[in-house]
C-alpha cells in the first residue's frame, strides 16, 4: 500500500476545493498557507514528470502518485512555488537566469514519501498570499485543464487504514 499524507496539517488549509466565493469558477484544489519557502514535502511516493511555468499558477511541479483505490497512476500538482534564484515573488521565464523550484527537484527525479517538492510561493496572478496550491488529477496536465479530484478527500481516502474484508476490523 501506498503511503499518502497531507503536506501540511489541515489547519493550515486557507481554501477547500470547489469553493466558489470570490471566483468566477469553483476552486480546483486545496490551498495550504505557511510561511514564505517553506518546504513543501512530497505526498506520495512517485516521480516528478513535469516543472512548468504559468502565468496563473506560477511555479507548478507535477508528480506521479499511485491511486490504490484505482490502481493506476494520478498525478499532484504543487503550484505557485518560490523559485530557487528568485524567490516567492519569481516573474517566471521573462525574468533572468535559470529558475527551478527547487534545486533537488527535476524532472525524472525519484521523490519518496516527505522528500522536499518544493518551496511556498507566491507566484503567478492567482496567488495572492504565500501558499501551495495542490491539485490531484488523472491527467499530467490536469492542474491546467481536465478532470481534478477534491485533494483533501483524495487523500484522507488514501490514509484510511485498510480493512479486513470478513470483518471490517483494520488490519
Amino acid at each position: 500500500m501506498a503511503e499518502w499524507q497531507h503536506p501540511f496539517p489541515k489547519s493550515m488549509i486557507t481554501s477547500r476545493f470547489g469553493v466558489t466565493a470570490r471566483r468566477s469558477s469553483p476552486h480546483r484544489g486545496l490551498d495550504y498557507a505557511t510561511k514564505a519557502n517553506t518546504i513543501i514535502p512530497a505526498v506520495s511516493k512517485g516521480t516528478i514528470k513535469l516543472i512548468q511555468w504559468s502565468d496563473v499558477l506560477g511555479w507548478v511541479v507535477v508528480q506521479s502518485a499511485w491511486d490504490n483505490s484505482k490502481n493506476k497512476a494520478v498525478y499532484v500538482a504543487y503550484c505557485h512555488l518560490s523559485c530557487a534564484k528568485h524567490g516567492i515573488k519569481c516573474a517566471g521565464p521573462q525574468a533572468l537566469g535559470n529558475h527551478s523550484p527547487l534545486t533537488s527537484t527535476v524532472v525524472g527525479s525519484k521523490k519518496e514519501f516527505g522528500d522536499p517538492v518544493g518551496r511556498m510561493g507566491n507566484t503567478g496572478s492567482a496567488s495572492s498570499g504565500v501558499h501551495c496550491h495542490l491539485t490531484i488529477s488523472p491527467e499530467i496536465k490536469g492542474v491546467f485543464y481536465g478532470t481534478v479530484y477534491d485533494p483533501e478527500e483524495f487523500i484522507d481516502n488514501m490514509i484510511k487504514p485498510e480493512v479486513c474484508k470478513c470483518c471490517k476490523k483494520p488490519l
